[in-house]
């Protein structure tokens, strides 16, 4: 035995050594020829560059100066060839001199990306830059704007052989065309702050200038630079418009005032690396990829600029993230080759523990027979659980049928129709567009059929509620017609569209109206063959509006009419669910009308919608609801503001808990392009998740679970106090409103039904998380002055509210101690120092620590207005340990020492 043994362990060892061997990797090269570094635009770009390629590991990137030389750079370009790099990015000095050798490249094979400026050939992968004549553009209608009649303007150029000064010029130019009023003078900078200084100085005097229009921000700082030399009282004012703000300078400008607006030229440096990674990865790239542009002015620029240090700030945090991977992978390395150690014993111990299977064996035997009677006592003690399960089942058998039907259909609905609504709209031009639009089409019908039987229960249990406005039918009903022109048209059937009148108001139920048109229709479309007829008709009298459905299809055989309306009755023109017809009565019952029906077999078959005018008919518990314009009378929808919600990534974590294995990969598939994303199979892993985890921004739970459903673990997370802040959205396939109510009363904050749109959960989710964001910032501001909860004692309290009231009087209690810490104040709020830290910065944006130092500050400013104390008395007062150390507090909040304030 032990030879075979020793055997075992060497093969062992042979396999795990093998598996542990990883393939070198290939090394892809990324060629890049800059034009020049010295200016704040290109740093920016080469920066955003760099970050880019940091996130592949497979990459590098070699970048050449040209130093405002063609010939220099032509050179370089031709060093990168020989190089043979995988992809070439150029950035030309000037377009003329660099087209021949972008050419050659990429005659040479090597794929070429141009980015920024232009070259005069279309011999090349793609193009990334912004569109600098629709930037000069913006720039003239701003100026027109702006000028009042017979202005100056003052154009400073950039290099004029480049093709972003001359479309600059040309774009600024063409949105002046009108102005006939205007004298133009120009100046060539060369894109350079002290080429357009000395070009400035040189030119004779400007008697008037009204306005300067500069290529680019370091121009645009060097003209306000200029005329304030000359007369700072006179060009204080002056309108100065420049292009790029770029972080660093002309950003910078626009929020100090020396440049007056400026229209943002992005670098691209990501979109260059993007396509590159496309090209290498062997995907398609398009020819032009557009930049866009905005105009930024003061209140922007602040904005952009506040947004770009925190962003500057996420890098460095980045890159010291990446060095920690760096330590962390080495560790790695380690413990991996203990991990192959620890292996090879395991495997040594499992054969050892097959050997010592074998020596007993009886025992073993012994032991499967006394299984084997505890699984027949099991299996019986299982039955008798599902024996009473279904002794359950049918005492609430119709129940059940219709939650399961709710659960079981929708979620699967929800993973066919949200996908092929994304596809729908990216394969706009796609052969296969028209087979996923049956796809669709068929799932609509599906979720139709779904629905009816939801409906249907919902009618059954007296759940249905009118909610009736003012209508004018005719119209309406035109919309509804529509829904089947495309079914007509492919089935060869004549369609048709009657009315004797041309406008009336009616009193009605708008969707459940739709639902009776579009059921009548539905039938007439099913049962009428190709070359058929359908007709829609409308007429009315003076007490009565009839909508009539004629098709000439099989028809119904007489004796089957008075049961057509009965539910679950199946006539020989019906081969579905003995529904809808049905659902359609009742619907009509309610507005107090009636349906008839008409039928010849294979002739024709009319059904008669009688309505009455008026709404004197209605109960008085029927809903009245104002007067909105329906689908058919809106207009096009603008969908600007959706795409610019979506089209974000937002700081926040989401944690998905949803059972369902392929509706969880969706959520977290979709909305990762928004958010973090963190998973939960059930309410309970949910739980444990949101206990580790520092910032949980929001939790989308669906309600059907094991273990813990979405209610219980809405309630767990609304009335813990660690957790109480955090908004929940609840996912359902369950229709009933009743649980719509319960969910609601738990504490969540929106309940969203199955199937859904992906596109609208992400902006549910945004939506509230912003609101909070904004509300979170208006009770900071209310914590500060003491405002909070004391002038509202008849408000109802919430878990936060109380929590919060307690916070703020055991700071004022306390704000004086300077002995008081963290430590003591979560002991006395009963939070652990996290669950605080976490509560606190969620609630006011602010940690403890940093509430705590600021309060105290807020109370020294209010003692140091009085003049009663010295700054060291105040010190003290305030809680701080020494008056050096409160001294650099206050000035780093209020800008200015203790002493100065006074």
């Amino acid at each position: 035995m032990n030879r075979p043994l020793l055997l075992c362990i060497l093969w062992m060892c042979v396999v795990f050594s093998a598996c542990t061997q990883e393939p070198e990797q290939k090394k892809h090269v990324i060629g890049l020829s800059q034009c020049l570094l010295g200016d704040a635009w290109r740093q920016a770009m080469i920066n955003d560059v760099r970050i880019e390629v940091s996130n592949y590991d497979d990459v590098d990137i070699i970048i050449k100066d040209a130093h405002n030389s063609n010939e220099k750079q032509i050179e370089q370009i031709r060093e990168l060839i020989r190089q043979q790099v995988d992809v070439l990015i150029i950035s030309p000095y000037q377009s003329e001199p660099i087209t021949s050798v972008a050419e050659e490249a990429y005659r040479a094979g090597i794929p070429t990306i141009i980015t920024d400026r232009k070259v005069n050939t279309d011999l090349y992968t793609t193009f990334v830059g912004a569109n600098n004549y629709e930037i000069g553009r913006a720039a003239g209608m701003y100026a027109a704007q702006s000028l009042s009649s017979q202005a100056v303007i003052l154009e400073l150029w950039g290099l004029k052989e480049t093709s972003p000064a001359a479309e600059r010029h040309q774009g600024f130019v063409d949105a002046l065309a009108g102005r006939d009023d205007l004298t133009f003078r120009s100046i060539e900078g060369e894109w350079l702050y002290d080429t357009a200084c000395v070009r400035l100085r040189q030119h004779e005097p400007f008697e008037q200038i009204d306005l300067v229009y500069a290529h680019n921000d370091m121009m645009a700082i060097a003209a306000r630079d200029y005329f304030m030399e000359i007369d700072s009282v006179r060009y204080s004012s002056l309108p100065i418009v420049g292009v790029d703000a770029v972080y660093g300078a002309g950003l910078d400008a626009v929020v100090d005032g020396r440049v007056t607006v400026s229209f943002l030229y992005p670098t691209g440096g990501e979109q260059v690396i993007r396509a590159a990674m496309q090209i290498i990865q062997g995907k398609t790239v398009d020819k032009f990829i557009p930049l866009h542009t905005g105009k930024v002015d003061k209140e922007v620029a602040q904005t952009l600029l506040l947004q770009t240090g925190q962003l500057q700030n996420y890098k460095r945090r980045i890159e010291t993230q990446r060095s920690r991977i760096d330590n962390l992978s080495g560790r790695y390395l380690f413990l991996q080759n203990s991990l192959l150690l620890i292996s090879l014993l395991m495997a040594v111990l499992i054969i050892l523990s097959v050997y010592v299977f074998y020596v007993n064996k009886k025992v073993r035997v012994a032991n499967r027979k006394l299984r084997e009677t505890n699984r027949k006592e099991e299996e019986q003690r299982r039955k008798l659980i599902l024996l009473n399960a279904e002794i359950k089942e049918v005492t609430s058998q119709k129940l059940q049928f219709f939650t399961n039907v709710s659960h079981e259909v929708r979620t699967p609905l929800t993973l066919i129709i949200a996908p092929l609504d994304r596809l729908i709209t990216l394969l706009q031009d796609s052969p296969y567009l028209s087979d996923l639009e049956l796809v669709k089409k068929n799932a609509d019908r599906l979720l139709r059929v779904i629905n009816q039987i939801l409906d249907f229960r919902k009618v059954e249990n007296n759940q249905e509620k009118l909610n009736i406005r003012e209508v004018d039918v005719v119209p309406f009903a035109g919309e509804v017609k529509s829904y089947f022109d495309s079914m007509a048209s492919v089935r060869n059937i004549t369609y048709s569209f009657e009315t004797q009148v041309q406008h009336c108001l009616l009193w009605m139920d708008p969707d459940l109206m739709e639902r009776v048109l579009v059921n009548l229709l539905s039938n007439a479309f099913k049962f009428t063959p190709e070359g058929g007829d359908v007709t829609l008709r409308l007429r009315e009298d003076d007490q009565h509006f009839f909508l009539e459905v004629e098709d000439s299809g099989c028809g119904i055989d007489p004796e089957q009419i008075d049961y057509l309306f009965n539910r679950f009755y199946t006539a020989n023109r019906s081969e579905g669910t003995g529904i809808g017809l049905h659902l359609v009565k009742e619907y009509v019952k309610m507005h107090g009308g009636e349906i008839k029906v008409v039928s010849q077999p294979h002739v024709q078959t009319l059904f008669t919608v009688v309505m009455q005018k008026g709404k004197a008919h209605f109960a008085e518990t029927v809903t009245e609801m104002p007067i909105l314009p329906l689908a058919y009378e809106a207009a096009v929808l603008d969908d600007t503001m959706e795409k610019t919600l979506l089209g974000k990534n937002y700081p926040y974590t989401v944690l998905i808990a949803e059972d369902d294995d392929e509706v969880r990969s969706f959520l977290a598939r979709e909305l990762s392009f928004n958010f973090q994303v963190l998973t939960a199979v059930n309410g309970r892993d949910a739980l444990q998740i949101i206990d580790r985890e520092e910032e949980i921004s929001l939790v989308l739970s669906d309600v059907m679970m094991p273990e813990m459903n979405g209610f219980e673990l809405c309630r767990s997370l609304k009335t813990t106090l660690s957790t109480s802040h955090i908004p929940v959205v609840l996912l359902t396939a369950l229709s009933d409103e009743r649980q719509r109510i319960f969910g609601v009363s738990r504490g969540a904050d929106v309940y969203i039904q199955k199937p859904f749109h992906v596109n609208y959960v992400k902006i549910t989710i945004i939506r509230l998380l912003e609101e909070r964001h904004r509300l979170r910032e208006q009770l900071l501001q209310q914590l500060q002055e003491k405002r909070v909860l004391l002038t509202q004692p008849e408000k109802v309290e919430s878990l936060d509210d109380v929590f919060l009231r307690r916070f703020l009087e055991q700071i004022e209690k306390v704000y004086a101690d300077p002995d008081y810490n963290v430590e003591k104040l979560s002991d006395t709020l009963g939070l652990s120092r996290g669950h605080l830290h976490r509560k606190i910065k969620e609630l006011t944006g602010k940690t403890p620590v940093e509430f705590l130092r600021n309060y105290r500050l807020s109370q020294a400013a209010s003692l140091l207005r009085q003049k009663a104390y010295s700054v060291s008395e105040v010190a003290y007062q305030t809680g701080f340990s020494s008056p050096a150390y409160f001294a650099k507090c206050f000035k780093a909040v209020y800008q200015v020492t203790p002493t100065e304030f006074t």
